[in-house]
């Protein structure tokens, strides 16, 4: 099922996305967790829920010499920061609102992706250093739980 909205007039800007990034983080860690967050966001929606991955309303932008520029969402996507505490309880707030919720830790980092997967699978929860946390949803819900959160600088 594809995912590419053919009619721009369909994108509906009661949904959004958002991606909240632990404060302080060196730039290019952040743009790292903030890609592969976002990633795995919509494979996640494409995978298990084709429903949300609709209304995510990937468009094909078409320039002058009819270039093909897509997917690209037609929803607003706002990239913010906070700290530790703030990033693990917007996770579980969005979990615990039915919003789809995806994340990427430190322990995500460095070394393979094998060892990266052995580390993480050693860590309990509350052990983990939250680097990004990415939510998709209707922006009435999503909204309440972003607004102590401040732009990612």
């Amino acid at each position: 099922m594809s995912t590419l909205t053919v009619d721009p007039s369909a994108v509906d800007p009661d949904w959004k996305f958002a991606v909240v990034l632990k404060a302080k983080l060196p730039a290019g860690v952040a743009l790292n967790a903030a890609a592969h967050t976002s990633l795995g966001l919509a494979a996640l929606a494409g995978a298990e829920h084709p429903e949300l991955a609709a209304k995510m309303s990937f468009l094909n932008f078409l320039d002058a010499d009819g270039g093909s520029h897509a997917p690209i969402s037609g929803l607003s996507l706002v990239v913010l920061e906070g700290r530790a505490a703030g990033l693990r309880r917007f996770r579980a707030e969005a979990r615990a609102a039915g919003l789809l919720v995806n994340d990427f830790v430190s322990a995500m980092t460095g070394d393979t992706y094998a060892e990266q997967l052995t580390r993480v699978a050693g860590l309990p929860e509350e052990s983990l250093d939250y680097y990004a946390v990415a939510a998709f949803g209707r922006r009435d819900e999503l909204d309440p739980l972003t607004k102590k959160f401040s732009l990612w600088k």
